[in-house]
């Protein structure tokens, strides 16, 4: 293909993705100002949560790979890089949320046991601090990769990745039950995150046609480590719930496993997200082939997305209603996603080994 081709397809590309995002987003704000805005604003939450671990989940893996002096990645690792254009939406989803906090947000100006700590001006203050220090570190690691270094600075950002996304998993999704505890809640939120991003860089890996086989066996290999420590992390939950019977504990489990309205949705994330990947993607040749594997990451992907919303909505909603309020905003996202990920990697360093200086 011609330059002048690749320049009309990546124009074309971009018209797409903008008529999307503004599409999505533009029939959102309509249901904001309908009969359930409080509905809509929790459709927010969940796109911001599942939309954010997806693009950090992207941005930090390359660096994971490189901490532990992997070399596979060459070649895709600007496809995952590419997710910090992000980083914007991702903060302006965060502080629209706390403007609106007031139509959703159970902590809203209620005296919880927790005292100060679920004060909504703190616990919004301190996550979009926390959120705009791990972007701001993560363009900071990516001009260092532009520069020929980053290993130090990469590794950093993986710790500053699994505190941030366990505070917002502590804040935004225990916290929508103030009188539901568990320690593993933000464990389980950023180690789940890193589960989106391997499936959605192995998706993309796949769309592009880039990749290598063995680059391709790599990533099935993660997305399927991944899918069985994402297991065993909600296991963990799950299980000391259920024979503790513990009434801070079981709020979590009885309204997604034992209504009838949401136990099939708890089934199909059984099938898909969890245990999917152990069965599609043991044999090698699935991993090696861009089709299969392709099609069990979008299934994860998908699955994943589901499972965000799955986190949030029955906290407050008996009946598992998911449509246009839920769909039109994943709908818009995807479509920012999308368009910023089409021209961010004209800003990302070179793909060379010479990247791992300290």
């Amino acid at each position: 293909m011609s330059t002048s081709d690749r320049g009309h397809t990546s124009t074309g590309w971009g018209i797409a993705w903008a008529v999307v995002a503004v599409a999505g987003i533009a029939l959102w704000a309509f249901l904001l100002r309908g009969d359930d805005p409080a509905r809509a604003w929790r459709s927010l939450l969940v796109n911001f949560l599942f939309f954010s671990s997806l693009s950090a989940g992207l941005v930090v893996w390359p660096a994971l790979v490189r901490t532990c002096n992997g070399k596979w990645q060459l070649g895709v690792e600007r496809y995952a890089s590419a997710a910090i254009a992000f980083a914007l939406p991702s903060l302006v989803a965060l502080a629209l949320l706390w403007a609106g906090s007031g139509a959703w947000a159970p902590w809203y100006r209620v005296n919880f046991h927790q005292g100060v700590w679920l004060d909504n001006a703190f616990l919004f203050g301190r996550d979009l601090a926390a959120l705009l220090f791990f972007w701001g570190w993560a363009a900071f690691h990516l001009a260092r990769r532009r520069q020929g270094r980053g290993k130090r600075s990469g590794a950093i950002l993986l710790v500053v990745y699994s505190l941030v996304f366990s505070l917002l998993g502590f804040d935004l999704v225990m916290a929508l039950d103030p009188h539901f505890r568990s320690n593993l809640a933000g464990g389980y939120f950023f180690m789940s995150g890193l589960y989106i991003g391997i499936s959605g860089w192995a998706l993309i890996a796949c769309l592009k046609g880039g990749a290598k086989p063995r680059q391709l066996h790599d990533l099935g290999n993660l997305v399927l480590a991944f899918s069985m420590m994402t297991t065993y992390l909600m296991y963990a939950h799950l299980l000391p719930f259920w024979y503790e019977n513990l009434p801070p504990e079981i709020r979590f489990l009885v309204p997604r496993m034992h209504n009838e309205s949401w136990s099939p949705v708890s089934v199909v994330l059984l099938c898909t997200v969890y245990f999917g990947p152990l069965v599609l993607l043991i044999p090698a040749r699935f991993k090696e082939n861009r089709w299969t594997l392709g099609a069990v990451a979008l299934l994860v992907v998908a699955g994943m997305w589901l499972e965000r919303w799955w986190l949030v909505a029955p906290t407050f909603d008996v009946q598992a209603r998911l449509g246009l309020s839920e769909l039109s905003l994943a709908l818009g996202c995807t479509g920012l996603l999308g368009l910023g990920m089409l021209v961010s990697p004209r800003h990302l360093p070179e793909e060379t080994p010479g990247g791992d200086k300290p």
